[in-house]
């Protein structure tokens, strides 16, 4: 369960010389929610001006009444969306924020508020509304104001399919009550919610913050289902031979990392991790036995291998995609028949259902971490006779050519690269400081699949896949890595499509001061498309034409990175060959000094690769006559 309500966000040296300010004033619906979004973790709030949101954010200026909360200026609403989404990703004590004007600035967030809802992650969206009288006005007159589609209220009608909870608040007697049950939504269910501020009711006096902190409100179990979902699956841990647990996401957003672990300790066996679940423990650690994330056949063979003879898996909190299940789940998929993964010696439980066996026995209103701890239980009391259970056969989960694989003068591939990257770069950290990855959707989450993470430290939107989000999440992953006392330097990579999608995201990393590098794959085609279109262009010799049209990036050819970057704040290189790209390594080594700002910023790469090149590790999907 998370722990939101026990994180303190960092304030800044202002709030720091007074700490007692917010009790100069009296409390209005504004210090209300100030002081509540604070308690569940949100320690930023991403906030793009908009008069009808602009009494609640002018707040957050205010030391006298933001509660700590730090205003975050970005570019434009989804890729504010991004790194709120990125924040609430990242530690297990933050919660994601946003705030915008209604309209144009809320509807331009929907889609990515769509990919929270659908990959589990805590976040809070503030939209400003026209106020009563606006309404009263469009409905008894007929006058549109601006940023109204009608007087329907549709950004309330738009964020209710998209969020656990949609409220809005129009008097100030009713607000404290609609915003508690908002925010205890967000950390129990690890989900956005949705809070419409009517203009003008921020500033309106209301009751004072309950001492009673929020916290998670789970349903409480059914404890006959939860009793005979645990013993089921025990039972079939006992009987197996061949055991391997795989972690998926929901454990990470429900903050149930180390019972997980106690689990696998238990258990003696192997786990791999989901697609989605990648990093759900550190994979540094020695006291669990870490076999690899599982992508379906972008997996590497050893894994692949180790869960096809398995004859128990059991997959806890892991969200059934296709992605999850690369070229294994299609979409005439039937369970029944198949002899991969997910089949039927696959245990499935996720956050209130468990599924023992593909349509065997199935219990509803059953939680992981009450499951979780009924299993340790189980297993504390008597161990498997079986255990300790077979993992890897061979090699490691991290199989990655050394450098000296590839010349030093040759062309850089997307193979080539991961190598540099890994050995040349990643490994000259210890775990403490090992870098957070982000890789953005496409062949740069396939691609470092089998790359090293440390604990959460490796972000990604798999299931929802907008491509674009890596660089959009990578300001927010940054800010909430910098209220621990630890925090980790960001590396993105993403795709020369992707990264022209929220490209505006590097100001926002410049104007905080983020040291972040980000490798921008230059093949100047959208080519995870084209692999999804027609993979078959990638062989050797293909007749044309190579690529379908709607794959190419006519920007491509006349972007300068370099001056790119600089136009934002950071500093850039272009890579060529194997060399180049060691040598920038090395110089990346520290933050650099920005030479727009004069403090430290981002560092962008431009990685110059063929058209035609694909990981080693998405050639599975080519059927080539040679």
């Amino acid at each position: 369960m998370r722990n939101h309500y026990y994180s303190t966000p960092r304030q800044n040296a202002h709030h720091d010389e007074n700490p007692h300010a917010n009790h100069l004033i009296g409390e209005t619906v504004g210090t209300y929610l100030n002081k509540r979004l604070a308690e569940i973790g949100v320690g930023h709030v991403f906030a793009i001006p908009g008069d009808y949101i602009a009494d609640w954010v002018e707040t957050l200026d205010d030391p006298r009444k933001n509660a700590g909360l730090v205003r975050v200026h970005p570019n434009n609403e989804m890729t504010a969306t991004y790194a709120a989404d990125g924040y609430g990703r990242a530690t297990p004590s933050t919660v994601g924020c946003v705030a915008f004007t209604y309209g144009v600035g809320a509807i331009n967030a929907a889609q990515a508020v769509g990919g929270a809802f659908v990959e589990n992650v805590p976040l809070v969206v503030i939209n400003g509304s026209p106020s009563i009288a606006q309404y009263n006005s469009q409905r008894d007159q007929g006058v549109l104001y601006h940023h109204m589609l009608d007087g329907s209220q549709s950004d309330l009608r738009i964020f209710r399919e998209v969020t656990a909870l949609a409220v809005r608040i129009d008097n100030p007697a009713s607000a404290p009550d609609l915003i508690d049950a908002a925010l205890r939504a967000c950390i129990t269910q690890s989900k956005p919610v949705y809070i419409e501020l009517v203009n003008l009711v921020p500033d309106m006096p209301c009751i004072k913050v309950p001492k009673t902190p929020l916290v998670p409100a789970k349903l409480p179990p059914d404890q006959k289902a939860l009793a005979n979902a645990a013993s089921a699956i025990v039972a079939h841990m006992r009987a197996a031979k061949r055991l391997v647990f795989m972690g998926g996401s929901e454990v990470s957003r429900f903050n149930l990392e180390e019972k997980f672990a106690t689990l696998l300790k238990l258990a003696d066996a192997p786990y791999a991790a989901s697609g989605l679940g990648k990093s759900v423990l550190s994979e540094f650690r020695a006291d669990v036995r870490f076999a690899g994330t599982f992508l379906g056949l972008s997996s590497q063979k050893n894994l692949q291998d180790l869960l096809k003879e398995a004859d128990c898996v059991v997959a806890l909190g892991v969200q059934d995609t296709d992605f999850n299940y690369l070229g294994i789940v299609t979409p005439d998929y039937n369970p029944e028949t198949a002899s991969h993964l997910p089949g039927p010696t696959h245990i499935q439980a996720r956050n209130g259902a468990v599924l023992v066996g593909r349509q065997l026995a199935y219990w509803g209103n059953v939680d992981l971490e009450p499951l979780l701890d009924t299993m340790i239980s189980a297993l504390q009391s008597e161990a498997l006779a079986n255990a300790p259970f077979p993992g890897l056969a061979s090699g490691t989960p991290w199989d990655i050519p050394v450098p000296q694989a590839c010349d030093d003068d040759k062309g850089i591939t997307w193979d080539s690269f991961k190598s540099r990257l890994v050995h040349d770069f990643l490994e000259t950290f210890d775990e403490q400081n090992y870098p957070q990855i982000v890789a953005d959707s496409g062949f740069s989450f396939v691609a470092l699949l089998n790359v090293k993470a440390a604990a959460r430290g490796y972000i990604a939107q798999l299931a929802w896949a907008a491509i674009g989000y890596g660089v959009g999440a990578t300001p927010g992953v940054a800010l909430a890595q910098s209220t621990l006392d630890t925090p980790r330097r960001t590396i993105t990579v993403t795709g020369d499509t992707a990264f022209a999608e929220t490209i505006q995201a590097l100001g926002t990393m410049a104007q905080l001061h983020q040291g972040g590098v980000v490798f921008v794959m230059d093949n100047r085609v959208m080519a995870v498309e084209q692999w999804l279109i027609n993979a078959d262009v990638y062989c050797v010799g293909a007749p044309p034409p190579h690529f379908s049209s709607i794959t190419k990036v006519p920007q491509g050819h006349i972007w300068d990175y370099v001056k790119l970057a600089e136009g934002f704040g950071g500093k850039g290189y272009k890579v060529e060959t194997n060399a180049d790209l060691t040598a920038v390594l090395k110089e990346v080594q520290n933050t650099p000094d920005g030479p727009v700002t004069g403090a430290p910023t981002f560092t962008l790469v431009a990685v110059r690769i063929p058209e035609k090149d694909l990981p080693d590790n998405t050639l599975w999907r080519l059927n080539c006559s040679d």
